[in-house]
This record gives C-alpha cells, sequence and structure tokens, in this order.
C-alpha cells in the first residue's frame, strides 16, 4: 500500500474514532485549541494537559495547525466545518478526563487529521 493510501486511511479512521467519542460528549464549548489559562482549568483534561510538557507540545502543535488550516481555508464554509470537527476533538479530548495516555492519542489523532487536511488545503491553492 502507498504512504498516501495509507495516510488517507489513517486519517479515515482517526477521523471516525473522535466523531465517535464526540457523540459520547455532553459539553459543547467553544472551538480553538488551549483557549483555557492554566490557572483556571476548569477539566481535569486540561489540568492534565498543563501538568505535562508533553502534552502541552502537542497542544501547542495541534494549535498552530489549527491557525494554519484555518489561514488556508478560503471560504466561512470550510472554515466553519473546521470549527466544528474543532469542538468535536475537545469533547472528544475533555471526556478523556486525566488519562494522559487517552488525551495523548487523541491529539496524535487531530494532529493527523489536520496535517492532512492542510496539506491538502495546500495542493488545491496550488492548481
Amino acid at each position: 500500500m502507498s504512504d498516501t493510501v495509507t495516510l488517507k486511511l489513517a486519517a479515515g479512521v482517526s477521523a471516525a474514532a473522535l466523531l465517535a467519542l464526540a457523540a459520547m460528549a455532553t459539553s459543547v464549548r467553544p472551538a480553538g485549541a488551549q483557549e483555557f489559562d492554566c490557572r483556571d482549568a476548569r477539566y481535569a483534561s486540561e489540568r492534565a494537559i498543563c501538568g505535562s510538557d508533553r502534552l502541552s507540545s502537542l497542544d501547542e502543535r495541534m494549535n498552530a495547525l489549527y491557525a494554519d488550516l484555518k489561514a488556508a481555508y478560503g471560504n466561512r464554509y470550510q472554515r466553519n466545518d473546521l470549527k466544528t470537527y474543532q469542538r468535536q476533538f475537545l469533547d472528544a479530548r475533555d471526556s478523556c478526563g486525566r488519562d494522559t495516555e487517552c488525551i495523548r492519542g487523541a491529539y496524535l489523532d487531530q494532529i493527523s487529521v489536520l496535517e492532512s487536511r492542510l496539506e491538502e488545503a495546500y495542493r488545491r491553492s496550488e492548481r
């Protein structure tokens, strides 16, 4: 299997897993990466992120990708879709509670999907 096909398959599986987790989540919050101040972290997942350099680094990476992708999208429909997808990620991440491996997995999945979407957006803009 080619690397491209493997990456697309992994992104699809990751997206499906995040959607399933998001369906179980009950809270709806604004989209965005680390919108919380560690001094005021409300959720167990936020406190876990604040207490871990590894998770904080993943959050920063994901936040940068999110901002780049938001800027790369040319219309509000794409940006709104991205915001909805980000909310689903945040709900899935927060459903992990204090489980740092679960949070890490959610970040790695989201980073992979955002990287794929960003790569696709750049390819489209080159046409």
